[in-house]
């Protein structure tokens, strides 16, 4: 079918003839009234208002135009309100070019008139040859699901479904405990209010019951996900709770004929089980629960639940009890598949086994505990003896604390986890307050307290019986009775030994990964980072994980305190909700593939950073819309050139690229540079050192593309074929890039280029791939500078005519 001859309306928005003042316009746009395609040229006067697009609009209603391209300079919200106007007037938002002759460094002062006009007249002549090519283009709608998953019931993950389901919306709570809360719910305090952090929890449990939405699952873990953003199908694997949460009201009969007293459990513990009850936490709380008990964290859902393997043989004492019939002691697992538009990873952390410091004697010496224990304790209000052990926190005289047990520390953990330092000075106060005579020794290497929690140190720090001694303990023993604990330290600060005889040591280890962090990313394809933690875009998008639809939240990104936790998951939470339809609007810019000329080699499958690439049944790409960034690294990549971006199609730039070379006399003999600049970094950069009036050399044409990793190796084949002397490929620097990994994509394929140089005789130097920040305005014309003197000691292109 043949295309039909586009109708171009090419329009000069010249507020206060800046371009007029330098350029004899009025002989430029007569000569282009004869360009192919060209049917109206005319200035405009505001386009964005709608006096300046009458008579664009009385054009198109005639049938005059079908096309614009604006010639000037235009602000990103002035664009956006002229194409929403003419779009009203039936003009697709796609059909617009706009052409900034100011950006290109037309109107540089030390520029000749001639090579003002000639380069000006080159730039719009390009800006014509993709206007040619524009296609009117529709957003794609993508069946979605109005209902989202959430890993992992603590506070975070629990205020974001509170949120929501407040909003209406289904969420699915998954959680691998049988209760909710996570950590938060052993703590004792928050600071700085002072509060009991199940005040908060019963608050936020109160919101999500009277949402209505929220399903929660405990005893649960994804098992598999399929389907795509918008569309997620969700496999959960459901632990044998033993006792019907529609039948147990908690009225605890069982509880009082249940046979077995278990240790305290597990996964209160600050390290990896078995741990000795004759030690640490165990032997100062002693037994706490029976083998039928309410659930953990939190007691909530409020039904009980069975340990199964602590009930002794044949006993069925708790069924024969239950008034309700609640228990059935032969409940099997279960699964249950769930759709989501969705999913955020809200796992949480745990505690680094304090047991891998054999110096400090945790799991050796029996008063010497993890600071997560030690909450335990506080929050167990220990002004009186505890009932199985006769343990008071009160009747203690000289409790230790260590800093960074375990942390910043290249044998155990490299990085601080944040709340420690924080953590320890609130147990402090609080200690006082139980206590007011007894005597705190801290042992630090830095006391890290960010914010408004500098008053807490100071606070602490200025009470009487409170003890900083800079430098941790070098031996750990047993104190004469057994019971204490003698410490050996040097105090760096006074340059002296420090020997103490302690009722209790408290180390404050750090934050790892929650146990099946690892399983559950491996089941979602998330990336993770050197720390096992899952990745994210820290600097501009911390709830992403890389992956479309898939987001993290709270400490399962990094460590942090609850309420940074509690903000990390909203904003996933929130950024969820475009998911959350019954439609998934896609912008029709995304990749397309040409299967006529695909030969499989599967480089756009292995090359996407965000995985938006399978394989059909034919061994073909195929595309998942909703994953897609449409960065374009696919296109970048192919080296077949049959991947397109709509919109920007390799069409379309080859077609710029031909009508360069046909206009490179613009500049005289000197070299022509074809710069393909990244729109988030190096395009900026571009843009900034004209706005600063920095000395722009000429020679230099550039070409904005979304991402570094966009620009195949055909354009700068064709580009150097045609005469232009060098093309450079700006992008972000590594570790920085939008797209993770754009630039490294592009050095990746300069092998592919090398070969292909050498089969055209042309020399590598000419192609150059730069790293480059949005602020490095003046390092880019210093590049282009030593760029174009490097072209010209190579001397002229080859195959320029």
């Amino acid at each position: 079918m043949t295309q039909a001859v586009p109708k171009i309306g090419l329009l000069v928005f010249d507020p206060g003839r800046r371009l007029a003042g330098h350029l004899d316009l009025d002989a430029l746009l007569t000569k282009l009234t004869k360009a192919r395609g060209v049917s109206l040229v005319a200035r405009v006067d505001a386009p964005w208002s709608r006096a300046g697009r009458a008579d664009i609009e009385k054009a198109l209603a005639g049938g005059l135009i079908d096309r614009c391209l604006w010639v000037g300079r235009y602000t990103t919200e002035q664009k956006r309100k002229a194409v929403e106007g003419l779009a009203g007037a039936g003009l697709n938002p796609f059909m617009h070019e706009w052409c900034d002759l100011e950006e290109q460094g037309v109107l540089g002062p030390d520029l000749s008139a001639s090579v003002r006009r000639s380069k000006a007249e080159a730039l719009l002549k390009m800006s014509l040859a993709r206007t040619r090519l524009l296609e009117p283009l529709s957003p794609v709608e993508v069946p979605a699901v109005d209902a989202a998953l959430i890993v992992g019931a603590g506070f975070g993950g629990l205020k974001a479904a509170a949120t929501l389901g407040g909003l209406g919306k289904k969420v699915y709570l998954i959680e691998r405990c049988s209760g909710v809360g996570g950590k938060t719910a052993l703590l004792s305090r928050f600071y700085p209010l002072g509060c009991d952090p199940r005040c908060g929890l019963v608050f936020t449990l109160d919101r999500l019951s009277r949402a209505g939405s929220v399903e929660v699952h405990c005893l649960s873990q994804v098992k598999s996900v399929t389907g795509q953003p918008g569309a997620f199908t969700v496999t959960v694997e459901k632990k044998p709770r033993f006792v019907s949460l529609e039948l147990c009201n908690a009225c605890g009969e069982c509880l009082k004929v249940c046979p077995k007293d278990q240790p305290i459990r597990p996964e209160n513990l600050q390290d990896v089980p078995p741990v000795s009850p004759e030690m640490g936490l165990p032997a100062l709380l002693g037994s706490t629960a029976k083998a039928i008990h309410p659930a953990w964290p939190a007691p909530w859902p409020e039904a009980l639940v069975i340990d199964r393997d602590l009930c002794p043989p044949g006993c069925r004492a708790c069924a024969e009890a239950c008034p309700a019939g609640a228990i059935d002691l032969d409940e099997s697992a279960g699964e249950m598949t769930v759709q989501a538009g969705f999913i955020l990873a809200a796992t949480g952390w745990d505690p680094y086994p304090l047991s891998r410091l054999a110096e400090y004697g945790y799991g050796r010496l029996p008063r010497v505990i993890g600071n997560l224990e030690m909450e335990q304790l506080l929050a167990a209000g220990f002004e009186g003896p505890a009932p199985a052990t006769g343990f008071n926190l009160s009747d203690l005289k000289a409790i230790g604390f260590i800093q960074c047990a375990g942390s910043r520390d290249e044998r155990h953990l490299r990085y601080c986890s944040s709340v420690c330092c924080s953590a320890t000075l609130k147990q402090v106060k609080r200690l006082r307050e139980i206590s007011p005579a007894v005597k705190a020794y801290v042992f630090y290497q830095d006391i890290r307290t960010p914010g408004f929690e500098e008053d807490l140190y100071r606070e602490v720090a200025g009470m009487e019986g409170v003890i900083f001694i800079r430098g941790n303990p070098s031996a750990v023993a047993a104190a004469e009775d057994g019971q204490g604990v003698r410490i050996r330290a040097e105090d760096t600060f006074l340059q002296r030994e420090v020997n103490l005889d302690l009722d209790l040591l408290v180390l404050a280890g750090g934050m790892v990964p929650a146990q099946g962090s690892e399983d559950l990313a491996r089941r979602l394809g998330l990336p993770l980072n050197r720390y096992k933690f899952f990745e994210s875009h820290l600097q501009c998008h911390p709830e992403e994980s890389q992956r479309t639809g898939l987001y993290v939240g709270g400490c399962a990104r990094e460590p942090m305190n609850v309420a940074r936790a509690i903000e990390s998951c909203h904003r996933a939470a929130m950024e969820g909700l475009s998911f959350l339809k019954e439609m998934v609007v896609v912008p029709p810019t995304h990749p397309v593939v040409d299967l006529t000329k695909c030969d499989q080699c599967k480089r756009c499958v292995e090359e996407c950073p965000f995985q938006a690439y399978s394989l059909d049944e034919k061994g073909f790409p195929r595309l998942n819309l909703t994953k897609c960034r449409h960065c374009g690294n696919c296109m970048g990549a192919c080296p077949l050139a049959a991947i397109s971006l709509r919109h920007l199609t390799i069409k379309q730039t080859s077609a710029q690229i031909e009508s360069l070379g046909e206009s490179l006399s613009f500049i005289g003999r000197e070299p022509v540079v074809l710069a393909f600049l990244c729109e988030n970094d190096a395009y900026p950069a571009a843009r900034s050192a004209v706005e600063q009036g920095l000395p722009w050399p000429a020679n230099v044409v550039h070409l904005k593309v979304p991402c570094a990793g966009a620009v195949n190796n055909a354009l700068i084949a064709d580009a150097l074929s045609l005469g232009v002397d060098g093309v450079l490929i700006a992008g972000c620097e590594d570790g920085q890039c939008h797209y993770l990994k754009g630039s490294q994509l592009i050095r990746k394929r300069s092998g592919d280029l090398a070969d292909k140089l050498k089969q055209m005789v042309m020399e590598p130097e000419r192609v150059r791939f730069e790293s480059l920040g949005v602020r490095q305005a003046g390092r880019y014309v210093r590049l282009i500078d030593e760029y174009v003197n490097q072209l010209k000691e190579l001397g002229p292109n080859p195959f320029k005519v």
